[in-house]
């Protein structure tokens, strides 16, 4: 199953995607060919932005129930906790150790 975060990572992409289409089809229609019926591309461009938004929508109240049904502030984006592991127990190299030196996403003990 996905998670919501990946739902609205997904869905933000399809906004931003969709709004340029439909400012293209809106303004400038001249510049996308081939299509037959420039007004019905136009509402269908409005209906996919429209559907991507309430996709968007939806995934960022399930990610707020999932945070405080949780009883934690925030996850980071990959699901994993905060304590260095991912949900299925292992390492999140996103999460740098205590005391240790980053380099990137990987943590080392060297210097």
């Amino acid at each position: 199953m996905l998670s919501p975060t990946c739902c609205s990572f997904y869905s933000f992409t399809g906004i931003i995607f969709m709004l340029f289409v439909y400012i293209m089809l809106a303004t400038q229609p001249f510049f996308i060919t081939g299509l037959p019926d420039i007004d019905l591309a136009r509402k269908n461009a409005f209906g996919a932005l429209m559907t991507f938004c309430t996709t968007f929508a939806l995934s960022v109240f399930l990610i707020m129930k999932d945070s405080k049904a949780a009883g934690k502030e925030t996850t980071d984006c990959w699901g994993g906790d905060h304590d260095g592991t991912h949900e299925l127990g292992s390492p999140n190299l996103m999460v740098s150790g205590a005391g240790k030196q980053s380099y990137g996403a990987v943590t080392t003990d060297s210097y």
